[in-house]
């Protein structure tokens, strides 16, 4: 088994780094508003940014990251 070190720009999800953080919040508050005009692609990276959100809460090691 081989393992690489990758930066954080690398573990995000493509169509998240294209999107601002007002496009980002639109979506976020359609899905809070079970709206169903959303894209996969902005559905997927609106995960994403909420999976990362939770790991930097939940983290208890400093300096480990825990990817999905």
């Amino acid at each position: 088994m081989s393992y690489k070190q990758l930066t954080i720009a690398e573990t995000e999800h493509p169509y998240r780094r294209e999107m601002d953080a007002e496009q980002m919040a639109f979506v976020l508050q359609g899905i809070l508003d079970n709206e169903n005009w959303m894209t996969d692609e902005e559905l997927g990276a609106a995960t994403d940014l909420l999976y990362d959100k939770v790991a930097e809460e939940k983290q208890t090691v400093p300096g480990i990251l825990t990817l999905q």
